[in-house]
């Protein structure tokens, strides 16, 4: 029975690149991407030489390195390194180019502003060709690991605890050592007497760790800061799903609603709470929107803050955000703030039995604005003769306060009003809104969960923000892709009547010519040997 046999491994054979590469790869795509780039203006940082006195790679063959390996899941500069050997793709995009990890690596590091732009740019082409939904995007956050692990991310409470814990020890190590010393002396004693020293050297040094983080964190205290992480000073510990924290950084994106391509992103290393305005007045910009124009935004709850929902009306953004269940301290939820009725007009309450609520007109300010930003309030209040002949006074009101000839009272802060039109936008609107995960949530599945990049490769926010630069373009790379097509991408990249074959290499066609008219000759005297042979 026959079976299929490899090639002789030492046979000679002569191949061509170009012929290996399919007419519509993908790489060809990222190779008249990157060139279609201007480079020059967006000024990447390439050192001229390395250690060995080697001339610098040119910035156009590392950076088509990196988007192909982003666009096929390898993002390790050492993985880059490898591929650069054996897969015949990057052979022919490198030209055969073999750059280090080390090389791969200062690239990336280096340039995490070009990258960005990178991004901007080929989304401004991706808008050029109508692929932006230029109505609604969707906004929200999702933690990435950081490069730095939880027992090197500390707040005051940790520092102290462990101050705490560092003292009963050597509490515990001096009594010992006191013990030790009241016994005969002997081999086993002064072993133990040495141990025991040592130990307290060691605590020694750990002490004045802490007591050094201890000063650090109190100088990150005065400006607003409340833990201070050791291996990447710009991560910080962020709660995830089911009460799981990580020390990570918290990137927000914009995404439109049509094909879901990321028009812009940020990376942070704080909640979502007060990243709404500033994602939704840059999608508007990324989508070309002018200032008197009006977009909508969609986000979870974890967006659901009155003074970022103020930000938007007054940039024309029409907001969609899921309302917070606001909680109250009473059982009876007859009596939540939410059934007391408001009247703008005369600017007072009515509460559930019909009893108005006025203010003095003058605002308190809550908050003291350094761990949390401060805002007015204004104070609704009633009689305590009125509260106190109401049947539904314990109930509403609470012992408490009519233990202290106090009726009822409702607090409204400065925002009150953008809340409520939000909330009622979306009670209005509960279709529109439940887009929202289908738009948002795709690009993070395909990152976070086909892709693998859960977490980041470098540290500090620049870098991780330029990191995030060539994911998000490889994402919308891919989106395009699967929108557009190859082929179509490589016309408009390359202008109007652009093809393959005028890509190939003039010495290709030569080669092939030579080849080709070799082979016609060849079999020409095979011909006249064969009539020879005849006559």
């Amino acid at each position: 029975m026959p079976i299929i046999t490899g090639n002789d491994r030492n046979q000679f054979s002569m191949i061509c690149l170009e012929q290996e590469i399919g007419k519509d790869a993908e790489v060809r795509l990222i190779d008249a991407f990157i060139d279609w780039l201007p480079l020059e203006e967006m000024r990447f940082v390439n050192k001229g030489k390395s250690r060995e006195g080697r001339p610098a790679y040119q910035t156009d063959d590392l950076l088509k390195l990196y988007i192909y390996g982003y666009l096929n899941r390898v993002r390790s500069s050492r993985q880059m390194e490898k591929h650069c050997r054996i897969n015949i793709e990057i052979h022919w995009l490198l030209k055969g180019l073999l750059p280090c990890h080390q090389t791969i690596n200062t690239f990336r590091k280096n340039n995490a502003r070009p990258l960005l732009k990178v991004f901007r740019k080929f989304n401004r082409f991706l808008s050029g060709e109508g692929a932006f939904d230029e109505d609604t995007v969707a906004i929200d956050g999702s933690k990435f690991r950081a490069q730095n692990s939880k027992k090197n991310n500390y707040n005051e409470k940790k520092i102290k605890d462990q101050l705490k814990y560092i003292d009963k020890q050597t509490e515990s190590y001096l009594r010992d050592l006191e013990e030790n010393d009241k016994q005969e002396i002997s081999d086993s004693t002064e072993e133990s007497r040495l141990l025991i020293a040592e130990k307290l050297e060691h605590l020694t040094q750990r002490r004045k760790k802490y007591q050094d983080l201890e000063k650090d964190i109190l100088t990150a205290q005065e400006k607003g800061i409340t833990q201070i992480s050791t291996t990447d000073p710009d991560a910080r510990a962020l709660p995830k799903k089911m009460n799981i924290v990580e020390v990570s950084y918290n990137v927000v994106t914009s995404v439109e609603a049509t094909n879901k391509l990321i028009t812009n992103f940020e990376v942070t290393n704080k909640h979502d709470t007060h990243a709404l305005s500033y994602a939704a007045r840059k999608a508007k910009v990324a989508l070309g929107k002018t200032a008197k124009e009006s977009i909508k935004v969609l986000a979870d709850k974890g967006f659901d803050t009155g003074v970022e929902l103020k930000k938007c009306m007054e940039n024309n953004i029409d907001t969609y955000v899921a309302p917070k269940k606001r909680v109250s301290a009473l059982k009876d939820k007859r009596f939540n703030k939410s059934k007391f009725v408001y009247d703008h007009d005369k600017d007072i309450y009515t509460c559930p039995a019909g009893e108005k609520l006025q203010s003095n007109g003058r605002s308190y300010i809550r908050n003291n604005g350094k761990l949390r930003k401060s805002y007015d309030v204004k104070h609704y209040k009633i009689t305590f003769s009125t509260c106190n002949n109401c049947e539904h006074r314990l109930a509403c009101a609470g012992q408490s306060n009519l233990d202290n000839s106090k009726g009822r009272y409702i607090e409204r802060n400065e925002y009150e009003d953008y809340v409520e039109e939000n909330i009622e936008r979306v009670r209005l609107n509960k279709s529109l809104y439940r887009q929202r995960q289908a738009i948002v949530e795709h690009p993070f599945g395909t990152i976070k969960r086909q892709w693998g990049f859960d977490y980041t490769l470098l540290k500090t926010m620049p870098k991780v923000r330029g990191e995030f630069a060539l994911i998000f373009t490889a994402y919308n790379l891919r989106r395009a892709i699967s929108i557009f097509g190859v082929k179509y991408l490589m016309e408009k990249l390359k202008g109007s009547g652009f093809s393959v074959e005028q890509h190939f290499l003039p010495s290709f066609k030569l080669f092939t010519a030579f080849f080709f008219e070799s082979d016609r000759q060849l079999n020409l005297s095979f011909l006249q040997i064969k009539r020879l042979k005849c006559a």
